[in-house]
This record gives C-alpha cells, structure tokens and sequence, in this order.
C-alpha cells in the first residue's frame, strides 16, 4: 500500500511534462507578435510584417528586401480551484505572475523568386504556483515550463499569385515540477518535497503556402509537425536517506503538430478582416512514462500515465482599420477547446474551453513600426471529479482568466 501511493504521488511528474496550458488550450501558446494578437492571432495568409513567420512563412514572399521585428507578450494567468471536503468547499487560488514568451523574426528577399527568413519564438509554455500546503499538492505544487523555437525558413514564389515554403524547427523543452508526496496518511503532514527539472532539444519541419486569389483577398494554409522530446534531468526529493534522496529521470515526449488555415480580405481600402482556424493534434498525447534511476525512494523506478487528449479546434477572427497611414486600429476574439477530457484533468492544467477578446493599436513611421495589443482571456468553469490515487479532489475550476500585453517593435533594413 505504501508503494502504491508513492507511485501515485509520481504520477504527475509524468503530466507535467507535457501539461503546459495556462497559455492556450492544452498547453499551446499560439501568441506570436502583437499585431497577431490583437487580430486574434489570425494573420495566416495577411503578411504585414515579418512575424507572419509564426503563422505562415510561404506568406513572408509579400514582404520586401530585409526586414526585422521582435517583442513579446506579457501573460498573467489566475484561476481559483475549488476542493469539496467533509467539513466544505475550499477556494484555492493558484499564484498571479507574469510570463513572458518572446519572439524574433528577420526576413530576407534574395531575389524575385526566393526569400529566407529565422524566427526564434515560443509555442509552448506553463506557469502554475499553488501554495505548498493546498489540498492538491500531491497532485503539483508549481509547475513551470519554456520552450524556444529557432525556426529558419525559405519560401518560393511558384508564380505570382502561389508561394510555398518549407523549414527546419530546432526547439528545446525545458521542464521545472514541485510537488508533496505523502508518508503516511493522505493529505497529513509531515509530507516529503519532490523536485524535478530537465531538458531536451528536439526537431521537427514546417510547410506552408500562401495563395493570392485577388486584390482583396489572400488564403494561407501551414503546417507544424510533431516534436518528439527526449526529456532528461535530475530529482531530488527531501529526504534523510541521501541513497534515495536524488537520482536522474528521463521520459519522452510529442508535442503536437498544428494545421492552420487562415483568409484574408481587404473589404476596403482601409479595412482588412481575417479569419481562419487552428487544428492542434493532441491525439499524440495518449500516455507518458517516466523512468527514475535510482528507483524513486528505493521504490518506484517508472511511473506512467494515461492521458489520450482529443484534437481540438481553435477558431479566430481579427480586422485592422487604417485611420491614416500612421495609425491602424485592431480588434480580434477567439475560441479555443479544450483537448482534456473529464477523466484526466489535473490541477498542472486547470482549464476548459476559452474565450479570448483583444484589441490593439499599430504605429508606422517611414521604416519603423511599433504594435501594442491587449488580450482578455476568460475560461469557462468545469467540475472535476475525484480521483485520489492522482491527488485530485472532487471540486471545481472556477473564476479562470488571463490579461495578455504585447508588444513588437520592426524595422524595414
């Protein structure tokens, strides 16, 4: 019995791995520049600037000479989880601060029929802080994790109205996880303290195209493959006996391929709407094993977790009003399912379906520009049902919500 609940307080070091949803759905992060943000991260087939690299590089054939942007975007999460207990309902609120993915890009026309661009960005992305004596630590104390893309590209211009494109993504995965695991009773102090945290850098391609079907309007369709991340790193668990108190851990896992399909359509001279959808595979995500060596406490030298996370749709919207040629007005909304089900959500991942509303506001100065977006990410409430041997409690995810601030500077070399 004693084994079996420390091999049940592991089971998360499993989910965190892969569990990296604060950000997008699922654990995506789908913020790629601040003009993309604030059009509901919808610029797919509309390339305005250089960061249309993290939608779709076949679209970067439409941008002239050399060209730069960077910036980033500034997240604050919260949600409250409700625990129900014999003696009632306790609210537990995870831990405000702010995380802040980044993104670069630079884009290069070589000549009339061929471009080269780098973007060096962020998809995924945790933040998670749970105070460390909540009801749910057995389940996670705080998660982090980072992920960085250096992601070159090249696109040709097969005729004047098509272009395609194709590049290589080098991503490193880095993963931090607290969390308690019980000696004695559950959820009674004194508990042990677990740390976990490693790396790993994968590869992985993406294709694109880029179709101009008239003035007014433009269709871009882009592809992200899976990553497959060979995780490896160190735990410590605070323990007196120093043989079992630290040891290695490894674990695979995929990150998900993404198809995006995006339209653009100038309806006026000064207004630009676009639309378009994200489908992330999740699918991949069906289980995850992690191996400890030495044996985690002398015990445990493998734990593994069914997941089996469903494809999901993300649909978005944005339109930009140009006031004049300095100043541009921009607005987008956004809804993002949830890929996890009922059955294995945790307290890594507090969330369900999404709504997401920006509005932002862009600048150009000769061959300066400058964009400012701002989004209000609100999660729809969910009831999660008991599952102790995973540390979960029956209760609720309530009052979930995010302020987004981007930012992106660029320049025309």
């Amino acid at each position: 019995m004693k084994h079996t609940r420390l091999l049940a307080g592991t089971l998360c070091v499993a989910a965190a791995l892969a569990a990296q949803g604060v950000f997008g759905a699922g654990f995506g992060i789908y913020e790629g520049s601040a003009r993309g943000n604030a059009m509901g991260t919808e610029v797919t087939a509309d390339p305005a600037s250089p960061s249309v690299l993290y939608n779709n590089a076949a679209a970067m054939t439409e941008l002239e000479g050399t060209q730069v942007e960077a910036g980033a975007t500034f997240i604050r999460p919260h949600v409250t989880v409700v625990t129900l207990t014999p003696a009632g309902a306790v609210d537990n609120k995870a831990e405000s601060r702010w995380w802040t993915p980044p993104h670069a890009y630079v884009t290069h026309q070589v000549n009339d029929k061929i471009w080269a661009g780098l973007g060096v960005f962020s998809r995924f992305g945790l933040g998670v802080d749970h105070d460390d004596d909540w009801l749910g630590r057995y389940n996670c104390q705080e998660a982090t994790i980072q992920s960085i893309d250096v992601n070159p590209s090249v696109a040709f211009k097969v005729m004047d109205t098509l272009s395609l494109a194709a590049g290589l993504r080098a991503e490193w995965f880095e993963f931090a996880l607290d969390q308690a695991l019980p000696t004695g009773t559950p959820f009674v102090d004194p508990d042990l303290q677990f740390h976990m945290k490693g790396d790993s850098w994968g590869i992985g391609y993406n294709l694109g195209a880029f179709f101009q079907a008239s003035e007014w309007l433009a269709f871009g369709l882009a592809y992200e493959s899976e990553v497959d991340q060979e995780v490896e790193g160190t735990y410590h668990v605070s323990h007196p006996n120093p043989a079992v108190a630290s040891g290695d851990g490894e674990g695979d896992v995929t990150t998900p391929s993404i198809l995006r399909f995006g339209a653009s359509a100038k309806a006026t001279d000064k207004l630009t709407v676009n639309a378009g959808l994200v489908y992330t595979m999740w699918s991949s995500y069906e289980d995850l094993t992690i191996d400890f060596n030495p044996a985690l406490l002398g015990a445990v030298p493998r734990s593994s977790k069914v997941k089996d996370w469903d494809d999901a749709f993300r649909y978005q919207i944005g339109a930009e009003y140009a006031l004049d040629e300095t100043w541009a007005l921009r607005a987008g909304y956004i809804y993002d399912e949830t890929p996890i089900p009922d059955a294995h959500v945790d307290y890594i991942v507090p969330a369900n379906d999404r709504n997401l509303f920006s509005l932002g506001v862009g600048y150009k100065k000769g061959d300066f520009f400058c964009d400012l977006a701002y989004t209000y990410l609100l999660i729809k409430d969910r009831d999660v049902a008991a599952r102790v041997a995973d540390g979960v409690l029956p209760g609720e995810f309530k009052d979930g919500d995010a302020h987004m601030i981007g930012l992106s500077l660029g320049y025309k070399l």
